[in-house]
């Protein structure tokens, strides 16, 4: 059931919550945020991780609570999942997308700081339901797979861990894109993906632009090393072809970096042969504009279980 909340619950100190309830905060530039939250049903006095899923252009908190398969995974994890909306104007029906650091979505032209926006989404949560700071987890497809590497880049404190999906490090902001601490980072891309290069340079370039608003980033190796060396990862990644179970015309190779720093992992799922998309869903555009997804990985359980089994992740 989803209920519009602004809610203080005093007969508990950590009240309970149904599945997707929808909240409301204010960010610290006073505009109003929405956000869906699932908690596990039973509350039994535990600190819950968190795992934050963005959603990409023309994406919501509501589809990605809907069709990304996270919810199974807070009963069998007890695990905390949010689900944001980027900005939305008063009576828009769109909203003006993550400010992830290309500096050309309308959201860095009204000057929108989803960093400290974000940060506040923790806080507000927090104030809801008893959470693990410790382990706190953001992950994002396409246009908030951007937004996750940037949290990664400009708030490395806030989080544990980061899952970009068919995203990359911004080029403006790849210069200054210093964690301040290592975290773990699984990324997954498409190594044919028409939206955003494999190989990095411009968003939709042979796309119309009506799709997406263009911009440069670096990328997918290049982003992910970025992370690597900041864990203090030591010498080139082993990489690895897994075994394809569908025959689809697509191969998942793993990259990981060795020597880390105590308890940080950073691996690449790239997708050969994987366009534009959340494996194993198809694209949001279809296939003839975005490339093929891939039947031989499930992007949310091996990012669920990345985050919340290290010694039992998947793939």
């Amino acid at each position: 059931m989803r209920i519009g909340v602004l809610l203080l619950v005093i007969l508990s100190s950590w009240p309970a919550l149904a599945a997707g309830d929808e909240f409301r905060f204010t960010a610290p530039d006073g505009r109003s945020r929405d956000y869906l939250l699932s908690v596990p049903a039973r509350a039994d006095g535990a600190a819950l991780p968190l795992i934050i899923v963005l959603h990409g252009t023309y994406g919501s908190a509501d589809k990605m609570e809907k069709h990304l398969g996270f919810e199974p995974y807070v009963e069998r994890y007890r695990v905390a999942v949010a689900y944001p909306d980027a900005y939305r104007e008063r009576g828009a029906r769109r909203t003006l997308r993550w400010n992830d650091g290309r500096g050309t979505l309308a959201s860095s032209e009204a000057g929108i700081d989803d960093v400290a926006a974000l940060r506040a989404l923790v806080d507000d949560i927090g104030r809801r339901v008893k959470l693990d700071r410790r382990r706190v987890f953001v992950a994002g497809a396409s246009n908030g797979g951007m937004m996750a590497y940037r949290i990664g880049c400009e708030a490395a404190d806030l989080v544990a861990g980061i899952a970009p999906v068919i995203g990359a490090v911004a080029r403006p902001i790849y210069p200054d894109c210093r964690p301040s601490r290592p975290i773990s980072i699984l990324a997954i891309n498409g190594m044919d993906d028409p939206i955003v290069p494999f190989a990095g340079g411009t968003v939709c370039a042979d796309v119309p632009k009506i799709f997406c608003e263009r911009g440069e980033v670096a990328g997918a190796e290049e982003s992910l090393r970025r992370f690597a060396d900041g864990a203090g990862c030591k010498g080139a990644p082993a990489v690895r072809d897994l075994p394809a179970g569908v025959d689809d015309g697509t191969q998942v190779r793993r990259v990981d970096y060795a020597g880390c720093a105590a308890g940080v992992r950073v691996r690449g799922l790239w997708v050969r042969g994987g366009g534009h998309a959340w494996p194993p869903l198809p694209s949001q555009l279809g296939q003839r504009r975005s490339g093929r997804s891939t039947g031989n990985l499930d992007a949310t359980e091996a990012i669920v279980r990345f985050f919340l089994t290290p010694g039992d992740s998947v793939p």
